[in-house]
């Protein structure tokens, strides 16, 4: 990346933390409710279907996914912004590469989930999240929430590139919640009876990295599942990225 492209990464992550009021909500709204929920109903998780490891492991992969989720408009509307303030209309006078216009907001975000993931994690080991494989597992999970939050940024910026409206990109994180629901969150697959559930569980990439979460937290399911879920969530982070970039060639200034 040039320095000029840096500079704008810096800027959008100096913004970022010029305003830590929206990641510290979200932050502590996943822990408000991974809380609750395993208050109210973690006793199942001594059934044999959770494996022993206990429900909050089950479902703490929630709380990552949601922290993705609410920063996925992040990049969106800061190039909104940066469109309406005549911003951008400056740097085409200058060398830095269109691309870098949207690689900032998108990296701005990521760096916003790495930092509320790890805190997500510190603050659950207190109340007994527990980590398989140590530091590897701590690594594994903060990466996959990276992927998944530079997917749904990269879409939100992509829209607001192409579209030029605030409310295109935001719909991002509206289409995405209801697949939090239509997915393994609360329960594992056998505890599931609805067949129209679990098909559509079977095509809902949540539940794919839902569950490789999973296995690096309390060991549920198995090493192909985690390696699904990585791979999926890679992916996605690649096409939300290049659709993207991509779009900072349709920037009408």
């Amino acid at each position: 990346m040039s320095n000029s492209g840096l500079l704008l990464v810096y800027r959008g992550a100096r913004k970022l933390l010029r305003s830590p009021g929206t990641v510290v909500m979200g932050l502590a709204s996943s822990l408000f409710f991974l809380i609750v929920y395993n208050a109210g109903i973690g006793g199942i998780g001594d059934l044999g279907a959770f494996g022993g490891a206990g429900y909050f492991a089950f479902l703490f992969p929630l709380g990552t996914v949601s922290l993705a989720m609410g920063s996925a408009a992040g990049a969106g509307q800061s190039l909104h912004a940066d469109l309406n303030s005549g911003y951008f209309r400056r740097l085409f006078l200058s060398p830095v590469p269109r691309w870098a216009f949207a690689a900032a907001p998108i990296i701005a975000d990521a760096l916003a989930t790495a930092i509320t993931s790890t805190a997500l994690i510190g603050v659950a080991l207190i109340f007994g999240l527990p980590l398989r494989f140590g530091p590897s597992s701590f690594v594994s999970v903060v990466a996959i929430s990276i992927l998944w939050g530079l997917a749904l940024s990269g879409i939100s910026g992509g829209i607001m590139l192409r579209t030029g409206k605030p409310g295109g990109a935001r719909m991002v994180t509206t289409a995405v919640f209801p697949l939090i629901f239509l997915s393994t969150t609360f329960l594992p697959r056998e505890l599931i009876d609805s067949e129209w559930l679990l098909l559509v569980s079977r095509i809902n990439p949540v539940t794919y990295i839902l569950e490789a979460q999973r296995f690096v937290l309390g060991g549920t399911g198995s090493f192909a599942d985690f390696a699904t879920g990585f791979v999926l969530s890679g992916c996605l982070a690649l096409a939300g990225t290049v659709y993207a970039l991509t779009g900072t060639n349709k920037i009408l200034v």
